[in-house]
């Protein structure tokens, strides 16, 4: 009886106020069908950046837009294991041959005009959905030690890779407690990976080991 009554308001309040289609795409994301999403291949040339899932998919494009601009954390903890997943697959690797290594979780950072104007940066909530499956404490969580300085246009305003590349020169700052370590960056999603490259540039140029990325999409 409960279930009849609530199916009825959930049909009468979509009726008077129907949801959102990327709202209603995200809401159909579980266990299952997210293994059914098309799996991204990195960025040409770019071998070091490990998107999840092609960004054409509807359903992917809905996951992303729905954090980034509505703050949908739903699909979260889904995505935060496929990622942890991904990610401990490459610490494996690094680890067998640096038994010392030392591992950084850092989103990629907003600028403070940003964060007033949205209010929260997606890149954190999606490295949060990681730490809940590192039992183990590999990671540790460094938000703090990349920032950025300078705020930039957004990317899809801009009309070439060259002059997204100049608008992003400079923009972070690392902390140089970076050093030594292997800096794994998150973002919700990559084009041409200027954002990342240069990121990466700016915790190289601070003495990191090494820089690799992880997003939703590509």
């Amino acid at each position: 009886m409960i279930e009849t009554i609530k199916d009825y308001l959930t049909t009468l309040f979509d009726f008077v106020a129907p949801r959102r289609s990327d709202a209603v795409l995200v809401g159909k994301i579980n266990e299952t069908t997210i293994g059914d999403l098309p799996k991204a291949s990195a960025p040409e040339n770019l071998p070091w950046i490990h998107p999840l899932f092609r960004y054409k998919d509807n359903r992917v494009r809905a996951i992303v837009w729905e954090l980034k601009y509505k703050e949908n954390l739903q699909p979260l903890p889904l995505v935060g294991q496929i990622l942890y997943d991904e990610i401990i697959a490459l610490v494996s690797d690094i680890v067998l041959f640096d038994a010392d290594a030392k591992f950084l979780l850092v989103p990629i950072p907003i600028s403070v005009a940003r964060r007033i104007e949205r209010g929260y940066n997606q890149s954190e909530h999606l490295a949060k959905s990681v730490l809940p499956f590192d039992t183990g404490r590999i990671l540790l969580y460094a938000p703090q030690w990349l920032e950025k300085t300078k705020d930039t246009p957004r990317q899809s305003r801009t009309e070439s890779r060259a002059e997204r590349l100049q608008n992003l020169v400079g923009c972070f700052s690392a902390d140089s407690r970076a050093a030594g370590h292997y800096v794994i960056l998150i973002d919700d999603v990559t084009t041409t990976g200027s954002t990342l490259a240069e990121a990466r540039r700016t915790l190289l140029a601070a003495g990191a080991t090494d820089v690799f990325a992880f997003t939703i999409a590509h």
